[in-house]
């Protein structure tokens, strides 16, 4: 079974949970919460939890340890002491991904990341919100970068879909007709 299937299955799995508990979004907050511990101490955690020399009763424990320092949902935490069981930590980032996509789609949310060339003010960040949502028709959670090399406008990219309203993107369209057809100028 290819690796992408088992971390689908898994997430479907926790939602179908999450849904029945109504704690969807707390899971997914406590995946991302475990997320953050695997990369404290470059992954060191992650290497104990997938560390084939160490028994299930050993990894199980270092888990334990963490879940101690780390509050998640019951649920979430006995998720994670299974994948561990299992030895399905190698998929966590899978399940993590799977997961955020199916909560997103089952809240009617959807991500997007908006580059612009230089920062947007807090009126401007919520008309692009707006536009955003009702050209998605899901409310949308974006995070803004800033991309000098944009020089104007602005990338915004939703799930899939991209919208690239950059000045660099326009003058690259320009280029490239001048290209194909030089006497297009004269």
């Amino acid at each position: 079974m290819a690796s992408g299937s088992i971390a689908r299955r898994y997430a479907r799995a926790l939602i179908a949970l999450g849904q029945e508990s109504g704690n969807t979004d707390k899971y997914a907050s406590d995946l991302d919460a475990f997320a953050s511990a695997l990369k404290v101490g470059d992954g060191q955690l992650r290497s104990a939890l997938t560390n084939p020399g160490l028994s299930t009763v050993e990894r199980k424990a270092v888990l334990d340890q963490v879940l101690e320092k780390v509050d998640l949902a019951k649920d979430a935490a006995n998720f994670l002491r299974l994948l561990v069981d299992k030895n399905r930590v190698n998929e966590f980032d899978g399940i993590l991904k799977f997961y955020g996509e199916m909560a997103d789609e089952l809240a009617g949310r959807a991500r997007a990341v908006v580059t612009t060339a230089a920062a947007l003010d807090a009126g401007m960040q919520k008309t692009v919100q707006s536009a955003l949502e009702a050209s998605t028709g899901k409310t949308v959670e974006i995070d803004f970068q800033v991309d000098s090399s944009l020089i104007g406008g602005m990338v915004a990219q939703v799930g899939d879909i991209s919208y690239d309203a950059s000045v660099r993107a326009r003058l690259e369209d320009i280029q490239t007709a001048l290209i194909r057809n030089p006497g297009a100028l004269a």
